[in-house]
């Protein structure tokens, strides 16, 4: 199945291994093996490395993991296709940039009704490849973009919730999307991969978050490190929890907004 995986930093830092060992559920150890992609944001822009290939054998992403970019806000996304053929335009995270601002949204899970219920919309003719996770990601932009961008971040929180409620409505739907370090995360319910290669019924959790504290300059676990310039908070948000830190369960529906190393809103 499909997995995701956040970083939201105080200050920018070094994110060494997470994203590694997060890339080896891209085939070597789940079947995820039909793209991998990873959003470093900057702040103006982001960086977006991403291929249509398996995260965990990719030249690229032992690039990427030799030298990360410093970055307040990560996300990746390995996934295992359901909807539209390995290919780059149906590699998560999608990007768009409107009015003048980087946007990133990856999804774990099926919405196989969704492109049949908006057949024929401006919303199906914006997207590039075939999935309904872009299609969900258009028609979020719809939303925030009716909303308009001086909105306050608790009145955008709440367009994002309505939207998530929705598409729960055609199937699992954890969604990371992204306005610049700006992270919004929706934790539903996810199918997981048995020892046999098939895949469980839906169940939560669907999301699952870790907060490491500030004072630690260097946090490792398992050889998993962050390393910061700063003292500061960060948060991780994963499908897996990676490591040994604390990770708390994201209960079915939760909608949150984390920023610069602090959530900063709930639903």
């Amino acid at each position: 199945m499909c997995e995701l995986f956040a970083m939201s930093s105080q200050h920018p830092v070094k994110l060494v291994y997470q994203l590694r060992q997060f890339a080896t559920h891209g085939g070597q150890r789940f079947s995820n093996h039909d793209g991998w992609g990873i959003v470093f944001a900057q702040p103006c822009d982001a960086y977006l490395f991403k291929e249509p290939a398996e995260g965990a054998t990719s030249a690229l992403e032992r690039l990427v993991v030799s030298n990360p970019p410093l970055s307040n806000m990560v996300m990746a996304h390995v996934r295992r296709a359901t909807a539209g053929h390995p290919a780059l335009c149906n590699t998560h995270p999608f990007r768009r940039t409107v009015r003048g601002e980087v946007l990133s949204f990856a999804h774990n899970g099926d919405l196989p009704e969704l492109r049949a219920a908006h057949a024929n919309t401006a919303a199906l003719h914006d997207c590039v490849g075939q999935t309904d996770s872009e299609l969900a990601f258009m028609l979020l932009l719809e939303r925030l973009t009716i909303l308009g961008e001086t909105a306050l971040p608790a009145d955008r929180l709440d367009v994002f919730a309505g939207f998530c409620h929705d598409m729960r409505r055609y199937g699992d739907c954890n969604f990371l999307y992204s306005e610049g370090e700006r992270l919004f995360v929706h934790a539903d319910r996810r199918r997981y991969e048995q020892s046999d290669g098939t895949l469980s019924e839906p169940r939560a959790p669907g999301l699952h978050i870790c907060e490491i504290p500030s004072e630690k300059l260097v946090w490792r676990t398992r050889g998993a490190s962050i390393e910061k310039t700063h003292a500061g908070s960060q948060v991780l948000v994963a499908s897996v929890p990676l490591g040994d830190g604390h990770w708390d369960d994201l209960p079915q529906g939760t909608v949150l907004i984390i920023e610069r190393g602090e959530e900063i809103l709930r639903a």
